[in-house]
């Protein structure tokens, strides 16, 4: 008789398991430090946007004050222009351009359409927001204002007169 043991599975040793978990738990330690890290500073730089939002609208306000002009509440410049300036920044000028593409048109149709020009008021608050939230687009922004006809029936550029 012979005993011939066939050999069995082999077993791991029990230290293999214990390193897959100590490095699966480690590995998710790490990877939810970064997820609040991240968070952290997501919050920190929407805090930051916020508070820069809020002083530059507190300053427009006071320059719009300062000109005898209207001044909206600071929400809502805030909503408009956030922390960069918004479509004022991105494109100086372009409100007048519309208003110049339209022609400043006053609503009526057919023969009572009338060309309305751009109120200078208009063209000065749109100034006051270029300077305080652009202020390095104020040169082009003023380029382009000098190149308008503001006169008391039409606004055209004076391209538009030759």
């Amino acid at each position: 008789m012979s005993t011939h043991h066939e050999p069995g599975p082999a077993h791991e040793p029990l230290h293999v398991h214990r390193g897959w978990v100590f490095y699966t738990t480690v590995g998710l330690l790490v990877a939810g430090v970064l997820v609040v890290m991240l968070v952290a500073f997501d919050n920190h730089r929407d805090n930051q946007d916020a508070r820069k939002a809020d002083q530059l609208a507190q300053t427009l306000q006071s320059q719009l004050k300062d000109a005898g002009m209207t001044v909206p509440d600071q929400d809502t410049i805030t909503r408009v222009l956030g922390s960069d300036g918004g479509a004022v920044c991105a494109d100086p000028g372009g409100h007048l351009q519309s208003l110049r593409d339209l022609n400043g048109v006053n609503g009526a149709a057919g023969p009572g359409l009338r060309p309305a020009p751009v109120v200078q008021r208009l063209v000065d608050a749109e100034r006051l927001i270029v300077q305080v939230y652009c202020p390095d687009k104020l040169g082009s922004f003023d380029d382009y204002v000098s190149s308008l006809n503001l006169g008391d029936s039409t606004t055209t550029t004076t391209d538009d007169q030759e």
